[in-house]
């Protein structure tokens, strides 16, 4: 079963991220570099870093229900 996990983890990361340099690059048609960071002073948040993780996010939910993983409760 962690082997199960570990792999889902992995696809999801892979997937979440280029989808967000795909998006970035053919959708906003934009550098990686330019989305990076934005443009807020005082912190600057990581745009790239936090699309990524949160397009990986919603694929591994939906990749719990065809792996079996059985991360979520039924």
């Amino acid at each position: 079963m962690l082997i199960k996990r570990l792999l889902l983890a992995a696809i999801s990361l892979v997937i979440g991220y280029a989808a967000t340099w795909l998006i970035v690059i053919f959708l906003l048609e934009t550098s990686v570099a330019e989305f990076w960071v934005g443009p807020e002073q005082p912190v600057n948040i990581p745009y790239f870093i936090l699309t990524g993780f949160f397009i990986a996010l919603a694929v591994s939910i939906w990749l719990d229900l065809f792996m079996g993983t059985e991360i979520l409760p039924k």
